[in-house]
C-alpha cells in the first residue's frame, strides 16, 4: 500500500490557501481605505470645530499642515500692542495632531499646490469664512483617495476620488 496524497486532495487545499489570502487581501485593503476615510473624516470634523471656535471666541484662527503634523494658530497681539502674531493652540482638539506615516496629504489652495509649512495656510475668520482649499489625502507614494474641501462660505465637504 502506497501513502501519499492524491491530486484530489492537494487540489482542495490549494483552493482553500486560495480563497483565505483573497479574504486576507481585501481585509488589508478595505483596512487602508478605512485609516484615510476616517482620517479625512476627523481633519473635516476638526476644521468644523475650529470655525465655531473662531466665532464664538471673536478671534482668527490658522491652519497649519506640514508633512507630519497639522495644527491650528490663533492671530494675537502681543503684550505691547504693536506686533500681531501666530500663537499655536496647545488644547487637545485644536493642538498638534500627528499624521499617521502611511498618509500623505496635499494642499491646494486656488489651484496652486501649497508648500506645507508651519505658518498658517488656510485662514478661518470671526465670521466663519475660510480661506478656499482642497486638501488631498491618500497613501504615500499613490494617487490621492479622497478630497477634504472647503468653501469660503465655511462648508466642509469630503468627497471620494475615483
Amino acid at each position: 500500500m502506497q501513502r501519499g496524497f492524491t491530486l484530489i486532495e492537494i487540489l482542495i487545499v490549494l483552493v482553500i490557501i486560495s480563497i483565505i489570502t483573497t479574504v486576507a487581501l481585501l481585509t488589508m485593503g478595505r483596512n487602508e481605505n478605512k485609516q484615510l476615510e476616517a482620517f479625512t473624516k476627523d481633519l473635516g470634523q476638526i476644521v468644523s470645530l475650529a470655525e465655531e471656535q473662531a466665532m464664538l471666541q471673536t478671534s482668527t484662527l490658522g491652519l497649519s499642515l506640514n508633512e507630519h503634523s497639522f495644527y491650528f494658530n490663533s492671530y494675537e497681539l502681543l503684550k505691547d500692542k504693536q506686533i500681531a502674531t501666530w500663537i499655536p493652540l496647545d488644547d487637545r482638539i485644536l493642538g498638534k495632531h500627528v499624521i499617521p506615516k502611511e498618509i500623505e496629504v496635499k494642499l491646494d489652495i486656488g489651484g496652486h499646490d501649497e508648500k506645507l509649512a508651519h505658518l498658517p495656510q488656510v485662514i478661518i475668520s470671526t465670521s466663519g469664512d475660510i480661506t478656499p482649499f482642497t486638501i488631498y489625502v491618500g497613501k504615500k507614494g499613490q494617487k490621492p483617495r479622497y478630497a477634504l474641501i472647503g468653501e469660503a462660505n465655511g462648508s466642509i465637504t469630503q468627497k471620494l476620488l475615483s
